[in-house]
This record gives structure tokens, C-alpha cells and sequence, in this order.
């Protein structure tokens, strides 16, 4: 019976890190691909209730590893805020005047503001843009992961702006880095399995 308890509370605990670990994630950036970004809206729901211009979008923080100017073409793409019509046209911009590191999505929809809801999904649809080396080489040495804020378009809007979730890499490289709360997890297992071992 205590062996069925403890499968059952391990089960719980992986699910429950599971879950916890990609709680907030809206946005998957796919960098798999040489030269190309392509952002791909999760099933996330929105943090806050936030509206703004869609002159000024939405802003992945730390997603490069150095402030450079970004270029690119826009492959296709219907990526848009969930309240909001895609015109398929996202653009993409870095500010690297101001040393900002982040990746700004803009334009995206013909609506007058964008807007998120909290506890609604955050995006909806995907787009892919061609890169050049220099970018696409900042963006793999960049953060894997990191947050979405609404509305800005560079590091020193973040202080003005709204957190409505998280965005992480997937597909840049072999092996994702597990979470320290997935490692933790898997710690706790082995201990608990090691003590049952030596009670046999």
C-alpha cells in the first residue's frame, strides 16, 4: 500500500512541476532553422488585461544577446494578439540605439489597439521571418527564455509596461535545460526510491 501511495505522490509531483514550469508561457521561438525566427503562440492565457498601439506591440525581453540592428523579411505569419484580427504582416524590430536586447513584434493587426485579457489566451497563429547572421547568431548565444511585455518596443519600456507571460527557445539546441524545479523533482525521487531500496 505505501509503495502505491508513493508512485501515485511522484506522479502528482512530475505533473505538478510540469505544469508549473511552463505556467505564463505564451510564445515558443523556434530557432531551428539557420536564419530564421519563427514565433508560435502556445495555449497560454494572458497574465493581465493590457491594451496599447500596435505601432508599439509586444516585447520579448533578453531575446538577443547584444543590442545589433535586426534585419529581416517576413516569411508569413498570422501571429496576433488573441483579441485581435492578424493583418499577416508582423514586423520585427530591435531597439539598438538604446542597447536593448529584446525583440519587438509590431504591426500586427489593422485593429486601433491591441489588447490581452487575463486569464484568456494571449496569442494566437505564427510567423517566420528571414534573418540576418549576425541576428540569428545573437538571438541562439541569447536567453532561452524570458519574458513578454505589452505594450513596448525596448528595455526601458518594461518599467511602464505589462508582464503577460513568458516566451522560451525550443529547437536551437539538442538538449533543453531541464528547470530547477524539474531537477529538484527528480532529486526528491531518487531519495525517496534509495530509502525504499534499503528497507528491502
Amino acid at each position: 500500500m505505501d509503495n502505491k501511495m508513493l508512485k501515485m505522490a511522484f506522479a502528482s509531483l512530475v505533473l505538478g512541476v510540469s505544469s508549473f514550469a511552463n505556467a505564463g508561457l505564451v510564445l515558443l521561438a523556434d530557432l531551428s532553422v539557420e536564419n530564421t525566427i519563427t514565433l508560435t503562440a502556445t495555449s497560454g492565457t494572458s497574465l493581465a488585461t493590457v491594451s496599447g498601439r500596435d505601432s508599439e506591440g509586444f516585447y520579448l525581453a533578453d531575446f538577443f544577446d547584444s543590442a545589433l540592428p535586426l534585419l529581416y523579411t517576413l516569411i508569413s505569419g498570422n501571429l496576433t494578439s488573441a483579441n485581435n484580427a492578424s493583418n499577416n504582416t508582423p514586423l520585427l524590430f530591435n531597439h539598438y540605439r538604446s542597447r536593448s536586447k529584446g525583440l519587438n513584434v509590431y504591426s500586427f493587426t489593422n485593429d486601433a489597439k491591441m489588447l490581452f485579457t487575463a486569464g484568456e489566451l494571449a496569442f494566437s497563429g505564427q510567423a517566420s521571418w528571414n534573418v540576418d547572421a549576425a541576428s540569428y547568431a545573437s538571438a541562439l548565444n541569447g536567453a532561452q527564455s524570458g519574458n513578454v511585455y505589452a505594450p513596448a518596443d525596448r528595455d526601458r519600456d518594461i518599467a511602464n509596461a505589462t508582464l503577460i507571460g513568458a516566451w522560451e527557445v525550443i529547437g536551437a539546441t539538442d538538449v533543453p535545460e531541464p528547470s530547477t524545479l524539474a531537477i529538484f523533482a527528480l532529486g526528491l525521487m531518487g531519495l525517496a526510491s534509495r530509502r525504499f531500496m534499503k528497507k528491502s
